[in-house]
């Protein structure tokens, strides 16, 4: 059930016909929280400007949040009147699993109390639309390792939402955190944070004590606020700066004085004495609601009382009872305040209450049949009940930390495991957390040297550092000897292997290369690796060499001594060993030729099944007979892999296929999270799909040689009760999307350097299919929702894997249906159905006019509202000379005119009729690199 909250209700009755239903107010008009000249006091205004100080009316002082988040983006909000806490936002709109402020002052220390308070404000022009279709805003908060709150908050609301919890130091600083409830949710935001100490001499923090768990705030409530009192009480009526929110009544159900209380009868809770001065009054019986809760939970209520009405002067005037969803609560007797506490003072009444099933709590405050006053009330309280999870261990959270600082990773916060599900997304903890079993930042792009707190971390099972660009040498990683992956290659290490490597009795595999890693191997990998038991690659390092053939090391690892001249019969000796090696050779040579031959009719007549596969000669060509020659294509440094998984491995993963991202030609594509960490975008065949089996066959067989930066690369794929493709998850969606769609719609304009950067990508992709695949490969259909974005901005040209035969063009021979997207097809190609690769550079050509003008491949153009393409749309624009006819005008002139031009240039001649007039698409490259140079030389000040 939507949690409404502080939503409230009362009803008073003297018969069954007679309610009275009052709502308690949202807090509306608040900017109070913040951080003060209080001691203790930290108030935090998120999204302000970095060097914002101000203090409001109630002398508490207000600092930005620029100095504790450098994550998410600010967001200033339309001037609501209602003071700076409101003008502003920070947004967490990235792919973390969490986003984390760490609050601290002199009084936050270990088992120190305090009430943390998270402010939120969507406005009514709120930075994105809901991705649930209710128009609800979901997100989660987290404090330290514990789950706070899932927050749901209408779209346009003017609401400005609180949400308290009372909580427990663990040590000098709690964490703050804000989450996505799925790794595609919601993102989420937050206008204010505020911290305030607690005396632990609370009924509430006594309570906490006692069941070592932390308290969410459901409500403070003060009832009998008369129609022209305050919304709200808090600092400095109340010290502890709780937000009491009022519940007015009319004249007939209040009471009120303007007499002194004596808080000396329960003067631990602090509660202000302007709030026990009004009360409301029922007649024989009323009711309190509280709605939204989690259901069948544990809560704690304390409800407030005074005895102000003067003609209550004795015992027994006003006595009742206080139901629970229909059980009696106060089992330990009838409450009468005179009899407790006499007139004019406070009086508490606290019991642990829970939840029914559909999350509510019903009380009833019902008069005993000798009363001579209805039941009242001044004041209630509710919490939840949270469960505390110890963090993970300050040991490891320190090894963390330094490695975070070696790698420039400061921008991942709060507790590296915890909660669960939310810990950094490139660790795995163990399910005790009481280590870590494997950290994964292939491709971060970080920098440095590889972290020898390493070292430290000694239940690690599989290190991934690859791709990045790490220098210095392999530190002592000695002590991981439950290690099984380590992985280093594509980086730019130097120095040698060490030795100790081969004393990691558990690894399986070892990848290297692609380093400048240099000196002799040690022989004991070698030979570890020719018994089969590791997995060793080290090719790539020019300066390295095997201890086997230490003879081929290179100069700088063997003697500079010049060499000596020959004797003749040291020559005659010589020419005799190279005749007898020449012979030799040519002989091996013959002998490896009949082996690889045999291997290669086994393999091509043999299915194979190993669970891993490492380019062709490992995936299942041999079902599809294809009569298509082999595609071999350049090597680009890197190790992959093409997984064979299970249908089953394929349901785990999608979490039975929940979250579907959307629907291609091959299927349904679904997000998906693989056993190793990584995130992927899995292709699941359609009923109606016409691909058979030899054309699955065929794909995985192209697809597991490509390999290439700016192609969306394949991890596995199924082949059990449904045909499935693993690709790599791209977080940033697609071009179209950025241009057209979600991205473009909520005013997230793609700047033109970024574009520029999509676009030389895509062109490198694609001059690899052309040019570097022999026979070369065709694409047939390119267009921007092909062309997707990492978390980087990188672009990477997807689906261009539909059959193996369907795609080589090396002969020119003729398909039997035009392939590709109305707008983006060749009209030569429509006419003559011959695939060469200028079709590709046409759609390329249509591709930049859409990234200059902003407009799709075909619209209707105003005033007329006829379909056009975007060529014939633009071209007649041309000789005009002015560009603005052309660009997009979201980029409101933020681009240099030059390097518009070239883009432009560039797309005329990718359109060319007759398309042997069009350039090749590395030429397409090269120009293209030549506008980036020309945007990037120029200042900003030419725009």
């Amino acid at each position: 059930m939507r949690e409404v909250k502080h939503f409230h209700t009362i009803m008073a009755s003297v018969s069954s016909s007679a309610l009275f239903l009052s709502v308690i107010l949202q807090i509306s008009l608040l900017w109070s929280i913040g951080s003060s000249q209080k001691t203790g006091f930290t108030s935090i205004d998120c999204g302000s400007d970095y060097a914002s100080v101000y203090t409001d009316e109630d002398n508490i002082q207000w600092l930005s949040d620029g100095n504790l988040m450098s994550e998410g983006t600010s967001i200033a909000l339309p001037d609501t009147g209602n003071g700076p806490v409101l003008s502003t936002m920070r947004l967490f709109n990235g792919s973390q699993s969490k986003y984390c402020y760490s609050l601290s002052n002199s009084a936050v220390k270990a088992e120190a109390f305090f009430l943390v308070r998270a402010s939120i404000f969507p406005g009514t022009n709120p930075p994105y639309t809901p991705k649930n279709p209710d128009g609800y805003f979901r997100f989660k908060m987290i404090i330290d390792a514990d789950q706070w709150k899932d927050v749901e908050i209408p779209y346009g609301d003017e609401t400005w939402w609180t949400f308290d919890a009372y909580v427990r130091a663990k040590r000098s600083e709690i964490d703050v955190c804000f989450a996505r409830i799925t790794p595609d949710g919601d993102a989420p935001f937050i206008s204010a944070l505020a911290l305030r100490p607690l005396p632990s001499t609370l009924t509430s923090t006594i309570v906490m004590n006692g069941t070592n768990r932390f308290l969410v705030c459901l409500g403070h409530s003060s009832y009998g606020v008369p129609q022209s009192g305050p919304s709200y009480i808090s600092y400095p009526d109340d010290t502890l700066d709780r937000y009491w929110i009022s519940h007015k009544a009319p004249d007939s159900s209040l009471n009120s004085t303007q007499k002194t209380i004596n808080m000396s009868t329960d003067s631990i809770d602090q509660i202000p004495e302007k709030i026990l001065q009004t009360t409301f009054t029922g007649f024989r019986s009323f009711i309190s609601s509280w709605v939204g809760l989690e259901a069948n939970a544990f809560h704690y209520v304390q409800f407030y009382f005074a005895e102000i009405e003067p003609l209550v002067n004795t015992t027994g005037m006003r006595v009742f009872n206080i139901f629970a969803n229909g059980d009696l609560l106060s089992t330990e007797g009838s409450i009468d305040v005179f009899a407790r506490v006499g007139a004019n003072a406070v009086y508490s009444y606290r019991k642990p209450v829970r939840s029914n099933a559909t999350g509510a709590i019903v009380f009833t405050f019902t008069s005993l049949a000798n009363s001579t006053f209805p039941p009242f009330l001044a004041a209630a309280e509710l919490f939840e009940f949270r469960q505390i999870n110890a963090l993970t261990p300050a040991p490891i959270v320190t090894t963390v930390e330094a490695i975070k600082t070696t790698l420039g990773l400061g921008r991942y916060t709060g507790d590296p495991c915890l909660p669960v599900g939310y810990g950094y997304d490139w660790l795995n903890c163990s399910s005790d957390n009481t280590g870590i079993t494997a950290i994964s930042l292939s491709n971060y792009q970080t920098n440095g040297s590889i972290p020898a707190e390493l070292n430290d971390l000694t239940t690690l099972t599989e290190v991934r550092m690859n791709g990045n660009n790490l220098k210095g040498e392999i530190p002592d990683l000695s002590a991981l000897q439950v290690l099984e992956t380590l992985d280093l290659s594509n980086n730019n290490l130097s120095g040698s292997i060490p030795s100790y490597l081969s004393t990691l009795r558990n690894l399986k595999a070892l990848y290297l290369q692609n380093n400048n890693l240099s000196g002799v191997i040690p022989s004991a990998l070698l030979q570890r690796s020719q018994a089969s038991l590791l997995t060793f690659k080290f090719s790539g390092n020019p300066s390295l060499c095997d201890s086997i053939n230490i003879t081929e090391c290179s100069p700088s690892q063997s003697s500079l001594q010049a060499p000596q001249p020959l004797s003749s019969k040291s020559r005659s000796s010589t020419g005799i060993i190279v005749g007898i090696s020449a012979a030799g050779v040519l002989l091996l040579g013959i002998a490896i030729g009949f082996i690889a031959y045999f291997i290669y009719k086994k393999k091509n007549s043999t299915l194979h099944n190993g669970t891993v596969h490492e380019g062709l000669s490992q995936v299942e060509v041999a079902e599809s007979k294809s009569p298509v020659s082999p595609i071999v294509c350049k090597p680009i440094p890197a190790e992959q892999h093409v997984r064979r998984f299970s249908y089953r491995e394929i349901e785990i993963a999608t979490n039975n296929f929940t979250t579907r991202l959307g629907q291609g030609g091959f299927g349904p594509v679904y997000k998906g999270w693989l056993d190793d960490g990584r995130v992927a975008a899995i292709k699941v065949s359609s009923k109606v799909s016409n691909q058979g089996s030899k054309e699955f066959l065929n794909e995985i067989d192209l697809l597991s040689r490509l390999h290439h930066k700016s192609l969306v690369r394949l991890l596995g794929y199924s082949n059990e009760e449904k045909q499935v493709l693993v690709y790599e998850f791209m977080s940033e969606g697609s071009l179209f999307e950025h241009l057209h769609g979600p991205y473009f719609e909520h005013n997230s304009v793609l700047p033109w350097i970024t574009r520029l950067r999509i676009i030389l990508n895509a062109a490198e992709g694609l001059s690899y299919l052309h040019e570097g695949c022999s026979p070369q490969i065709i694409h047939r259909d390119i267009k921007s929702s092909n062309i997707l974005l990492n978390a980087q901005m990188e672009a990477k040209i997807s689906d261009f894997g539909i059959s193996r035969n369907q795609l080589i063009s090396g002969t020119g021979s003729l398909p039997t249906a035009v392939m590709g997207t109305p707008g983006y097809v060749d009209p030569e190609y429509i006419g003559s159905l011959k695939m060469t690769e200028q079709i590709d550079v046409y759609s390329f050509g249509v591709l930049l006019f859409e990234i200059v003008s902003g407009r799709p491949p075909i619209f209707e153009s105003p005033p007329s509202k006829q379909t056009i393409s975007i060529t014939n749309w633009v071209k007649p624009l041309i000789p005009r000379g002015i560009i603005d006819d052309i660009v997009d005008p979201s980029l409101q002139g933020q681009y240099n005119v030059e390097s518009v031009w070239k883009v432009v240039e560039v797309a005329l001649m990718c359109v060319e009729m007759p398309s042997f007039k069009r350039p090749r698409i590395s030429q397409v490259y090269r120009d293209l690199k030549e506008a980036m140079e020309i945007e990037t030389s120029k200042s900003q000040d030419s725009y």
